[in-house]
Formats: C-alpha cells, sequence, structure tokens
C-alpha cells in the first residue's frame, strides 16, 4: 500500500529518500527504493529528537572542516578486522588514531581512495593486513617514523622501493630480512591497535580522486585543524605529514572543497551508505534475474552504450536545435536515459550533461545527489 501510494508521486528508482521511522514501517519498502538515508538507524525512539537537532545543526554549521568531521564521526566505526563487511567495492576511507581528538571528536588523520576500480577492500588489506610497505604508503610512513624516532641508520634502506626491479637489484643486498619482519609486524600491531576508520561510496575514479584531495586540502588549510603534541606522526621524517597532521603528503595543497562538493559528500556518506548497506544483496539479486532477461536484442545493445554514445547524442541535440534557430534547450536527464534505452546509467548520464555545459549555460533543476532523473539544465546555443 504504501510503495503504491509513493509510486504515485515520486520515482522510486531515482528519487532520494529521507526515511524517518522505525525498522517495522520500512524493513518491507526500502527494497524498492534505490537512494534512501535512515538517520534515526540504531537509534531508540527517545532518542530521535536529540538526533534531529544533530543533524539541523550540521546543516547549519559552515565550518567545513567541522561539518566533515561531525559528518564522518556518525559512520558506523570499523577496524581492520571489519574490511570484508564493506558492502561496495568502490569509495574514499577516512581513518582516526586513537589519541588525536579535534572539538571533542575523533580527529581525521588520513583520507584515502584507490585507482583503478573494485579496489578499495584490496587497498585497506594493503594497509592493515599484507606487512609489504612498499605496497602501502601508510605502512611505508609509519616504519619511517618508527626509524626516525631511534635514529636508525636502516631508515635510508628503507626508503628504497625493492618493488621496483632496478632498485631491487642495485640495493637488494642490502635488505635485513629480520629486521624488516619485525618493523612490519610492529606497523601492523601499531595500525590494528590504533587506527579506525569509515568509508562512503564512490564509483567514479576521477570523483574520488578529486574528493580525497579536497578532504585533504581542506583539513590542512583550516588554521585550527591539527595534531595533540603526543601524535606519532610529529616524528616523521617527512616535514609534510610531521606539518598537517595527517599521514598523506599530496594533496595537502590542492584545491580545497567547494561549498557543492560538501554537499555531494554529504549526500555520498548518507544516501550512498544506507542504500548500499541494505539493498546491496537484494539489488544485486534483482539485477541478475533481469540480465537474463534482457542479454539480448535492443536491451543488450542498451546496456552496451558508452560514455561517448551519451556525448554524440547531447551534441545532436544541440546541433538541431542550433539549426532550428532556437536560443537554448532545455534537457532533463531522465528523458535522454530513456531515450538512449539505458538501464541504471543515470548517474552517468547526469555527469555527462554537467561535462557538456559552457559558461552561461544554467542548471534549472538539480537534486541533493545531483543524479537523479529529473536534472535540467539549460544549454545557451549562440
Amino acid at each position: 500500500m504504501v510503495l503504491s501510494q509513493l509510486s504515485k508521486v515520486s520515482d522510486v528508482d531515482h528519487d532520494d529518500f529521507i526515511v524517518l521511522a522505525g525498522e517495522v514501517y520500512h524493513e518491507n519498502l526500502l527494497p524498492h527504493l534505490s537512494h534512501f538515508w535512515l538517520p534515526l538507524k540504531g537509534k531508540r525512539q527517545g532518542e530521535w529528537i536529540s538526533e534531529l537537532e544533530k543533524l539541523i545543526k550540521l546543516e547549519k554549521e559552515t565550518d567545513k572542516v567541522l561539518v566533515l568531521h561531525m559528518l564522518f564521526s556518525a559512520l558506523p566505526r570499523l577496524d581492520w578486522t571489519m574490511i570484508g563487511q564493506l558492502p561496495y567495492q568502490n569509495g574514499i576511507y577516512i581513518m582516526f588514531e586513537k589519541g588525536e581528538s579535534y572539538r571533542n571528536m575523533d580527529r581525521i588523520v588520513r583520507v584515502g581512495t584507490h585507482r583503478g576500480q573494485d579496489r578499495l577492500k584490496k587497498r585497506l588489506r594493503d594497509h592493515f593486513v599484507r606487512e609489504d610497505a612498499d605496497s602501502s604508503i601508510f605502512r611505508k610512513n609509519i616504519g619511517r617514523t618508527f626509524l626516525n624516532m631511534t635514529l636508525d641508520p636502516y631508515l635510508q634502506v628503507w626508503e628504497i622501493d625493492m618493488h621496483k626491479s632496478g632498485e631491487k637489484r642495485d640495493y637488494g643486498h642490502l635488505i635485513d630480512e629480520r629486521l624488516e619482519a619485525e618493523l612490519e609486524a610492529k606497523i601492523s600491531q601499531y595500525l590494528r591497535s590504533s587506527i579506525t576508520f569509515v568509508c562512503f561510496p564512490v564509483d567514479e575514479e576521477e570523483e574520488r580522486l578529486r574528493l580525497e584531495e579536497g578532504i585533504i586540502a581542506t583539513l590542512n588549510s583550516h588554521p585550527s585543524f591539527g595534531p595533540s603534541n603526543n601524535w606519532l606522526g610529529l616524528n616523521s621524517p617527512v616535514p609534510e605529514i610531521a606539518g598537517s597532521g595527517l599521514w598523506n603528503r599530496q594533496g595537502l595543497d590542492g584545491q580545497p572543497l567547494s561549498a557543492n562538493e560538501v554537499e555531494r559528500i554529504k549526500w555520498l556518506v548518507r544516501f550512498g551508505n544506507d542504500s548500499y548497506r541494505n539493498n546491496a544483496g537484494y539489488k544485486a539479486r534483482i539485477q541478475r534475474a533481469v540480465n537474463c532477461v534482457t542479454m539480448t536484442g535492443k536491451n543488450y545493445n542498451s546496456e552496451r552504450k558508452t560514455a561517448d554514445d551519451i556525448r554524440k547524442y547531447i551534441d545532436k541535440l544541440l546541433q538541431e536545435a542550433k539549426r532550428r534557430g532556437e536560443d537554448y534547450i532545455d534537457l532533463v536527464s531522465g528523458d535522454i536515459h530513456k531515450q538512449l534505452g539505458m538501464k541504471n546509467r543515470m548517474p552517468q548520464v547526469c555527469r555527462i550533461m554537467y561535462e557538456k555545459m559552457q559558461a552561461g549555460d544554467k542548471v534549472i533543476h538539480t537534486t541533493p545527489s545531483g543524479k537523479s532523473s529529473t536534472i535540467k539544465i539549460r544549454y545557451y546555443l549562440k
């Protein structure tokens, strides 16, 4: 009944839903929604008002560093034993370190992601599980710090990336296998006992890398952000680490997050995490069933359309409108998605629509996700 009524006034496949209700109410509804957020999940009914007040406070806050800490602190905290529980394969991780705080919250000490697709869990295991510092810059930096604290001359050898064939050939004879095994074990013990993390899903590599840089630069550029006097990283021989309070070197002087990017992160943290956690298995089963039926004829071909096909189609619409002598044309993401016969490609359609914008073009309608079927952009033709 609820789903039927909801379908009459909304698009359950593409619209965003904030569900302020208990599990008994929404457990049978969520599998039918693609994008939803459960801000009261796990809270007793007596805590609902205070939780909503926190959310209102967050929405009113303009300090981006404080917003990031408030946002990430509200996510379920994970440790190295829980990597396999992540319901998605692509995303950004935010790390916290025991003893470090910011405005009475755990302080962010590292921001990271991964290149290539479906490598989030592997990247986290490179840090916490695989004892090979040449495969994890985080482990490499922790090891540098431990060696520097004792002025160990082996630091010079530790700096060499033995994964490079030339380096291994020229300097492999300097490796002290016993010392490195002990150091790797010490690094693992520290990471597993002192570092926790949260994650949020970001499917596309370009967006992952940009948001990673933006978060790092935003933290580093804020005058109130910094480490405690006891932070391990203060002993790092890497000036960027000791000076920033982050176990990061890249991105410190990058472009800080824009207001729109902060809103995008909010959406990914909220709608992305809850939707993936609750619907990943259900949606996957449904999609596999659909694929079995549609892998022939027209539907198969529509699934194989590429980003270039979308760009060419938009260019065609713009050119046709220009030939008709029109001053502008309004394009809607849902129309393009439907006209191209696509399935579950709305984020890509929206991204390319934004990409095609020129100076003077206007976003007539958007949503918090920026990737719904109702995105409307006006493209001027002269």
